[in-house]
């Protein structure tokens, strides 16, 4: 029998162990317990995420049968380094705790998908909002992360978990490809990349990359590099040249533990050691067994460890899912490294 995590507390109990842990101000055991109750309020997404999910990969995979999807549950390292950086946040505004993915090869695809889900009027787990980060309303981000995010709300069966929010991301290869860049950055040099954080050079390096995709997928321009695309490749030529951000990407090696390679559902756990560049996935039998290890995990004092937990279709879909944990960016390096190469012909 497969044990659901429930939430234990109320919304008001979750906000107030949310500012505890945002501003620190309360004593070590207090602390303990505010995260403790932030994390029973993270793993209750799984449920709803995996109901969400299951809607979404059938309607993905007739958009496009090869189709990539996959969920995990947000870290709960992130979640207490979001609340650190904006103390009067509550995790129960946050509609990210439990996050789906689908990676397609087009804008149409994407585009199809969005429509499919936002028109079903029988759906009791319902989108709630459309984030489009990649036409006009509101357009790619000044980061250059683009995209398209649906926020749901769940209704159904259970009601117990009625009102958790669960975020769909949706993109191409390319939009995939730019964001695992950015990620792997972050992973691996310890910048802030994903929050605009960073070299102002290497930020500007990343935005035009975003323009010049965007450019090529026949969408909106990056906010502040919306000029001609010779224009935009000279600069990121001008850029690579001196901030050599394709070979820093390229050095970003991992070693990837062994782990099965079948392909049915399971629920992984990744454990990415950013020192030595080593990664482990770890295949478990049951979901539970999956958050056990998590918890575990997450309760080191570890800065150099970084778990996250997956639960995907095909395993053997994993590194396309998510191809930040094994520092794969060749999609991102070889469309720079082309682009460059096209404009000295």
């Amino acid at each position: 029998m497969v044990v659901r995590v429930v939430p234990e507390h109320s919304k008001s109990a979750v906000a107030r162990a949310s500012k505890l842990v945002g501003k620190g101000n309360g004593t070590p055991a207090e602390l303990q317990e505010a995260r403790a109750v932030l994390s029973n309020f993270r793993s209750a997404h799984a449920f709803p995420l995996n109901a969400v999910t299951v809607t979404v990969r059938q309607k993905a995979l007739l958009v496009k049968p090869n189709a990539v999807v996959a969920q995990r549950l947000k870290r709960l390292p992130t979640i207490l380094d979001k609340l650190t950086r904006h103390p009067t946040m509550s995790v129960t505004t946050m509609h990210d705790l439990g996050g789906c993915r689908v990676v397609f090869e087009s804008v149409d695809e994407v585009d199809q998908l969005v429509n499919e889900l936002s028109d079903l009027p029988r759906a009791r787990n319902r989108v709630k909002r459309v984030y489009d980060y990649l036409h006009s309303d509101p357009g790619p981000k000044e980061s250059g992360y683009r995209g398209v995010h649906l926020a749901y709300e769940y209704r159904a069966s259970k009601p117990e978990y009625h009102g958790l929010r669960i975020e769909l991301q949706i993109r191409t290869q390319l939009q995939h490809a730019w964001a695992t860049a950015v990620e792997t950055m972050d992973l691996f040099s310890g910048s802030e990349l994903k929050y605009g954080k960073g070299e102002p050079e290497v930020i500007r390096f990343f935005v035009l990359v975003s323009s010049l995709m965007a450019r090529e997928e026949g969408t909106s321009s990056v906010p502040g590099a919306e000029e001609a695309a010779g224009v935009l490749l000279a600069e990121l030529t001008d850029l690579e040249s001196h901030l050599g951000i394709v070979g820093r990407l390229r050095g970003y090696a991992a070693i990837v533990g062994d782990h099965a390679t079948n392909d049915r559902r399971n629920a992984l756990t990744l454990e990415l050691r950013r020192k030595e560049g080593a990664l482990t996935v770890t295949v478990h039998e049951t979901m539970a067994e999956a958050e056990a290890r998590l918890t575990e995990l997450e309760s080191r004092d570890d800065d150099d460890l970084d778990a996250v937990l997956v639960n995907i279709a095909r395993i053997g879909q994993l590194q396309a899912a998510y191809p930040n944990y094994y520092a794969d960016t060749t999609v991102f390096t070889n469309f720079v490294t082309s682009r460059i190469a096209d404009r000295a012909l």
